[in-house]
């Protein structure tokens, strides 16, 4: 949560971080989300312009260090949490002036 910032709600980063370590819990998250649901399940990304400059020089500084988003580097693939029913807020990608010197985040 820390690292990826305010966006991330605790109970979205557990059941990612449980898909991430145990992939056969998939079953626990879905009946978790289940109960749960109030957004539209699948990854869906936050507008960078909407972002204090603060915190668009964190994610830039992140991604020049580690090319993707936290999210990202969990290497869930999204089929998997659209079918758990999870709602993930991740990064949007900042403009393409602003990210030209920095590697562009795989999705």
């Amino acid at each position: 949560m820390k690292r990826h910032g305010p966006s991330l709600l605790y109970d979205t980063a557990w059941a990612l971080i449980t898909l991430h370590s145990a992939h056969e819990e998939a079953l626990l998250v879905r009946a978790w989300a289940r109960e749960n649901r109030d957004r539209a399940p699948g990854i869906h990304y936050d507008r960078w312009s909407e972002l204090s400059a603060k915190e668009q020089q964190r994610r830039l500084r992140w991604l020049q260090r580690h090319g993707r988003s936290p999210i990202q580097l969990l290497d869930l693939e999204a089929e998997l949490i659209l079918s758990t029913g999870l709602h993930v807020l991740d990064w949007g990608l900042p403009p393409q002036s602003s990210a030209r010197s920095s590697p562009t985040p795989q999705t």
